[in-house]
C-alpha cells in the first residue's frame, strides 16, 4: 500500500489521515459544530449580560453569566480537539503508536505509548453494538474494530467501522476497516490478522491474499 499521498479513511465518528511518515486518527470534520455552537452560545450569555448589565439585578446577572463561564471552557477546548486533536497518533520517526486522552478525552496528555517492536499484530474483528432491544428493527449494521495487540497480549482498541447490513454497504465498510488497519500494520511493520466473520470467493485471487468482502 503506497502512502505517498495523503488518505483519508472514514471510521466511525473519526477519521484515519494516513500521510508518508504519520497517521492520525481525528474527529471526522462535523465534529466542530457542536463547540462552536457552544462558544456562541457563550459569547451571546456574555453580550447579553453587558448589555443588560445596569437594568438587571446582580442575582438575576449571576444566574445569566453562569452557564456560560461553565459551558465557555468545555466549548473552547471541544473546538481545539475538533480541529488540531488526535485520538491515536502513528509516527514513523518515532516509531511508537500513541493512544492520547488526556482531560476529559480531549486528546491532551498520553494514555499509553507503545513502541512499534512491542506490537504483534494489527486484528480486524467483529464489533459488539451492546444490547439490542428484542423486536423489530427498521436497520441492521454490521460492525468492526481495529485493535492494536502487543506481544504482552494487551489489546488496545484503535477505531470502529460501521455500515448497514445490505450488500454494498458491508462490502464498502469492510474494505475502510481493512484499508485502515493495513495502513497502520504498514508503518508499524506488524502483520494484518482478520477474526471478523467474512466470506471469501472461491477465485485463485482469493485464496492469494486477505479477503475483502464481508458478509
Amino acid at each position: 500500500m503506497s502512502m505517498s499521498e495523503t488518505r483519508r479513511i472514514p471510521l466511525d465518528r473519526r477519521v484515519l489521515v494516513v500521510r508518508e511518515e504519520r497517521i492520525d486518527l481525528r474527529p471526522e470534520r462535523g465534529a466542530v459544530i457542536f463547540p462552536l455552537a457552544g462558544l456562541l452560545i457563550s459569547a451571546a450569555i456574555f453580550a447579553s449580560v453587558v448589555l443588560f448589565a445596569g437594568d438587571l439585578s446582580a442575582t438575576v446577572l449571576v444566574l445569566i453569566l453562569l452557564p456560560g463561564l461553565l459551558l465557555a471552557p468545555f466549548a473552547a477546548m471541544g473546538l481545539v480537539y475538533s480541529v488540531i486533536g488526535a485520538a491515536v497518533v502513528v509516527e514513523k520517526a518515532k516509531k511508537s503508536v500513541c493512544f492520547q486522552q488526556g482531560v476529559l478525552g480531549l486528546g491532551i496528555g498520553t494514555m499509553d505509548l507503545v513502541p512499534f517492536w512491542k506490537i504483534d499484530h494489527i486484528v480486524v474483528e467483529d464489533f459488539e453494538q451492546g444490547i439490542v432491544a428484542p423486536g423489530p428493527h427498521p436497520l441492521d449494521f454490521r460492525a468492526w474494530e481495529i485493535v492494536l495487540v502487543k506481544v504482552s497480549g494487551k489489546r488496545l482498541p484503535i477505531a470502529q467501522v460501521i455500515a448497514g447490513a445490505s450488500g454494498d454497504l458491508i462490502e464498502e465498510g469492510w474494505d475502510r476497516a481493512l484499508d485502515a488497519a493495513e495502513a497502520i500494520a504498514e508503518m508499524t511493520g506488524s502483520r494484518v490478522e482478520i477474526t471478523a466473520d467474512i466470506e471469501t470467493e472461491e477465485t485463485p485471487e482469493s485464496a492469494a491474499g486477505p479477503a475483502k468482502k464481508a458478509r
